[in-house]
């Protein structure tokens, strides 16, 4: 799989896990803000990895 797919794919899932877990704890804790934005972060790089080899 490309480079780029699987940087958004792996951001989704840490969005996803992080929101999970946050839910199951009745809170979200730093720890699950970090990793929130941790795969907001790997989203924006699979995206500019893309527009980048689309060049």
């Amino acid at each position: 799989m490309e480079q780029w797919k699987m940087s958004i794919i792996t951001g989704v899932a840490l969005i996803i896990l992080a929101l999970v877990f946050s839910l199951m704890r009745k809170g979200i804790s730093i720890w699950m803000a970090i990793v929130i934005v941790l795969g907001v972060i790997d989203i924006i790089f699979g995206i500019l990895r893309k527009k980048k080899e689309g060049m």
